[in-house]
């Protein structure tokens, strides 16, 4: 199906979990070059904080999950409260690392993202595995490109063209470390 609102989710998904192949480059890296961990792990936080949360999770939370809870046959209000749990946990960790590394404690910054991108990474599998496919077979086309289109809207409004930019961020990260 073209305009697919949960490919346009999963797409978003494997963008972030790229980020992963970073992580143990990243690790320990302080110790030859505190200045370049720093830098970076302050270009990570600005990746997750606007791609994952500002892009992604706005459209699951003003969009995905009202849509889910609203829906007649959707039972599963839980599994929408423990997602949206799951957000606001990611943002206490880019908090909690942005504070760790202004006071240059490296480890527990490093320590602290590891802590996020692995409590990311299960919650990405959550959503791809069991609310995507959900999604998919409680709205019928017309709703889905409705949804698609709401999630276009989004990213016009936060800027296609930073999506784009920041779409390249992960492999443009990993490069350089």
């Amino acid at each position: 199906m073209s305009n697919n609102p949960v490919s346009v989710l999963m797409d978003e998904h494997d963008v972030i979990k790229k980020i992963e192949n970073s992580l143990a480059k990243l690790d320990g890296l302080w110790e030859k070059d505190a200045p370049k961990y720093k830098a970076t792990l302050e270009k990570i936080l600005h990746f997750l904080k606007q791609y994952s949360d500002a892009y992604h999770h706005h459209k699951e939370e003003d969009v995905l999950f009202p849509a889910l809870e609203e829906h007649p046959e959707f039972i599963l209000s839980s599994i929408i409260t423990e997602m949206n749990e799951h957000h606001e946990n990611f943002r206490d960790y880019t908090r909690a690392i942005a504070e760790a590394l202004q006071e240059n404690n490296y480890r527990k910054a490093q320590d602290t993202l590891k802590k996020y991108l692995n409590e990311l990474l299960d919650h990405i599998a959550i959503e791809n595995d069991e609310l995507f496919v959900l999604a998919e077979s409680l709205f019928d086309e017309e709703e889905l490109k409705t949804m698609f289109f709401k999630f276009k809207d989004i990213d016009m409004e936060l800027g296609e063209s930073k999506k784009a930019e920041l779409e390249k961020f992960p492999d443009e990260i990993e490069n350089s470390l």
